[in-house]
């Protein structure tokens, strides 16, 4: 049984522009990965009338066909949270409070002071829900999120808009929930991850060429990132997706990859390596990758922030006419920063990152978006690699960031000790 979907946010800061929609993106994204294809999007400003009138709409659709929707955003404790009051005059239920939710909000609020406990009265409606609904709760936050039936098959789904909030209880809570309600039989999935090529590339040199041969009993999907894009191939018909994998990976065989920010962190785990990094145009933001899951503490051991040139002499000992000879951005310096790294931490895997993020410092030579990478392997072998980005700022620092790992995976998957 396949349902319509409808993922739905409400925010007037949304519908003004104040705010941007990434729930939405993420939703839909989760749920093909799942085996299931969002229909539509609706945005709703905090407006009980259009919320009302919308959810009425899908319940009206869900006589004719299963349907579920998604909705966030509304379940706060301000007057302008209408989620739970439209859904109540929908179902013409009343609500009650979470025991759960009431007693951990009490106990946030008393441990901030007087001033918090004289207004729990009033911010208690978040932990309100329909009568008789599945409830979903909140370990992130206070919000309970709820599932409420539309109609034979037909599902609301309302979660909090808080992103943080919203993916844990999607991913926990919701998730083993949408799989019950519509299982999908023998549905296998395969993903593989391709490094610094487009979509449409991809679907011009691998899709269309083989879509007779494997794309009759399987379907595809591609999601973009920062520096590499996700494809995603389901079927019943498992030999059928090993015989793609296979194709892919025999096409594709030097920028083709597994999860790399999951991959890197079990091997060196396993492997009881450790890492260290430099890096210069990221700004840090190769180390909050490394760190962002537990157990991190134990192969990464830190490293250093050398944005301006003479941090880079100073702390990493960068040879000044090195620098002033080939340019910061270069791969000669990308390698005498983790040459310098390695001398200062002694780990397994140093990593070096040297780069013009832009919008301004590019040249003909050294456009806006190149980044020099330096690697420094258990084994000691120390290699350079230079990219172009693509992209604004934000984007040139993201994929620096991620190809840097990509690096450090190649590495562990392929190298000789």
């Amino acid at each position: 049984m396949t349902p319509y979907i409808v993922i739905l946010s409400t925010g007037s800061e949304l519908t003004a522009g104040r705010s941007v929609d990434t729930n939405s993106g993420w939703i839909a994204n989760q749920l093909f990965e799942l085996g299931w294809k969002v229909k539509k999007f609706i945005t709703l400003p905090d407006d009980p009338i259009l919320i009302l009138s919308e959810l009425q709409t899908l319940q009206s659709l869900a006589k004719e066909k299963p349907v579920l929707a998604i909705m966030t955003g509304g379940l706060g404790p301000t007057e302008d949270d209408y989620t739970l009051q439209t859904v109540l005059q929908l179902t013409g239920k009343k609500s009650y409070s979470v025991e759960k939710a009431k007693l951990r909000l009490t106990k946030i609020y008393e441990s901030r002071g007087k001033e918090y406990k004289d207004i729990l009265p009033s911010v208690f409606r978040q932990t309100h829900v329909p009568e008789g609904c599945k409830t979903l709760d909140n370990s992130v936050g206070i919000a309970v999120g709820f599932v409420e039936s539309l109609g034979e098959h037909s599902y609301l789904v309302c979660m909090p808009g808080v992103p943080s909030e919203m993916t844990e209880m999607f991913k926990r809570r919701l998730v083993p929930e949408l799989k019950k309600l519509y299982p999908r039989e023998n549905l296998v999935q395969k993903t593989k991850w391709l490094w610094n090529m487009g979509e449409s590339l991809f679907q011009n040199d691998f899709i269309e060429p083989n879509r007779d041969q494997f794309f009759k009993e399987a379907e595809w999907g591609v999601t973009a990132n920062r520096g590499y894009i996700k494809c995603i191939f389901q079927s019943t018909n498992e030999p059928l997706l090993e015989t793609i994998i296979q194709h892919l990976e025999a096409q594709y065989p030097k920028i083709i990859s597994d999860d790399v920010f999951q991959y890197v962190h079990e091997q060196l785990l396993k492997e009881g390596l450790t890492i260290s990094v430099a890096e210069s145009c990221t700004g840090g933001l190769l180390g909050k990758k490394l760190t962002e899951q537990p157990g991190s503490s134990a192969y990464f051991l830190g490293g250093f922030l050398t944005y301006a040139n003479e941090f880079k002499t100073n702390l990493l000992e960068v040879p000044m006419d090195t620098i002033e000879t080939y340019g910061a951005v270069s791969d000669e310096v990308a390698k005498a920063m983790v040459e310098g790294l390695y001398q200062k931490t002694r780990t397994d895997f140093g990593v070096s990152i040297t780069g013009i993020a832009g919008p301004d410092g590019g040249s003909d030579n050294k456009p806006v978006g190149t980044v020099c990478f330096g690697l420094k392997e258990p084994n000691g072998k120390i290699s350079v690699h230079r990219y172009v980005f693509p992209g604004n700022r934000e984007a040139i620092r993201e994929n620096a960031s991620n190809t840097a790992l990509f690096l450090v995976y190649q590495s562990l998957k392929f190298r000789t000790v």
